[in-house]
């Protein structure tokens, strides 16, 4: 009898032991298709779908507002030969006028566009020219000012310290 509940001990805590190595096999696998370096104030950051798939990247910076919610993010994301530039702001924006995005006080563009709005805020977007990309890789700043109404504007400041090295990062990586 003794023997008998010392071998089902032994081989539930076998069992839960192969289950054990197996989740942190698994969980190892989901990392390895997760990439995330900092570049300053820039992040690279890269995910598969499904394990062993090619790895989907963007480089980003997110803004959090005082009480450490996201209030901001703008994204750099890779889209077949190209790149798009995306902004994420929170709801109760206008979204009837578009947003404005000024790099160092000098490039000025009207040209994001809003595509939706979802629990998690707008997304609007614009395609990430040559010379856009050239003028954020050489300034230090870019300001988004979205609208809270038609006379209210509403900037905010992003950093562009590290954007160079991450857009860099992005561009050496695997499509």
């Amino acid at each position: 009898m003794i023997k008998n509940a010392a071998t089902r001990f032994m081989r539930r805590t076998w069992a839960f032991g192969l289950a054990a190595l197996f989740l942190a096999s698994a969980q190892d696998a989901r990392a390895a298709d997760k990439v995330r370096v900092d570049h300053d104030s820039w992040q690279l950051f890269c995910a598969a779908s499904k394990p062993g798939e090619a790895q989907d990247c963007e480089i980003h910076q997110l803004l959090s507002n005082e009480k450490k919610k996201l209030a901001a993010g703008m994204y750099l994301i890779r889209r077949g030969s190209g790149s798009v530039l995306m902004v994420r702001v929170p709801l109760g924006v206008l979204l009837s006028k578009n947003m404005m995005l000024q790099i160092d006080n000098g490039i000025g563009t009207d040209a994001l566009t809003f595509l939706r709005c979802d629990t998690n805020g707008c997304l609007a977007q614009m395609p990430a020219t040559a010379p856009l990309l050239d003028s954020l890789r050489k300034n230090s700043a870019v300001t988004l000012t979205m609208y809270a109404d038609a006379n209210t504007p509403i900037p905010v400041k992003f950093t562009l310290k590290g954007f160079a090295a991450a857009e860099k990062a992005l561009a050496d990586r695997p499509r």
